[in-house]
């Protein structure tokens, strides 16, 4: 089974669909601040498959420790956050909070229950300043010029060491570009 935090979000519900299209059975945690249950009854309707859903919070380190505790999870596709330019500039705390330490108490879960398998939705935003084009994937990160940002190259600097330190996780990143 996959876990898709964030799964009920336009580009979490995506990969939902795709890891249903594939034969794969999928758990989505998702606390609808920034989606709707409707888009996994639709996920549903177009893959023919149904899926398990539990809302809430990546935050919540008991809900996370209960879901790996009850559901056979080998690998985690991580897409839980808050994605708003300026209202990271509004309200940065929340931003940090939710995208950094969410995403941290979500790897400490996942090592608890012995599970190393994780895709992070990250932003082109860890680039910086508009970016030159074509991007290739050895480009270096930049300086970030909103929390959002910030918060998303914060998290992918916590997975980097993480990896480092033990070669058991298995980390991919994927980055996102609005043209």
């Amino acid at each position: 089974m996959i876990l898709v935090t964030g799964g009920a979000g336009y580009i979490g519900s995506h990969a939902v669909l795709e890891l249903l299209l594939a034969g794969e059975e999928v758990l989505v945690l998702d606390n609808l601040c920034n989606s709707s249950r409707i888009a996994l009854e639709r996920v549903e309707q177009l893959a023919g498959r149904p899926l398990q859903f539990v809302k809430g919070d990546v935050r919540n380190r008991s809900l996370l420790a209960a879901l790996f505790a009850s559901y056979p999870i080998r690998a985690v596709m991580h897409f839980a956050g808050l994605k708003a330019v300026g209202e990271s500039v509004r309200e940065p705390l929340r931003y940090y909070e939710t995208n950094v330490s969410g995403s941290i108490a979500l790897c400490q879960a996942m090592a608890e229950a012995g599970v190393f398998r994780l895709v992070f939705s990250s932003s082109a935003t860890v680039y910086g300043e508009s970016p030159m084009m074509p991007i290739t994937e050895d480009r270096p990160t930049g300086v970030p010029t909103n929390p959002y940002g910030q918060s998303k190259l914060m998290a992918e600097s916590v997975l980097k060491g993480l990896a480092e330190s033990d070669p058991r996780w298995s980390i991919g990143l994927l980055r996102y570009f609005n043209p």
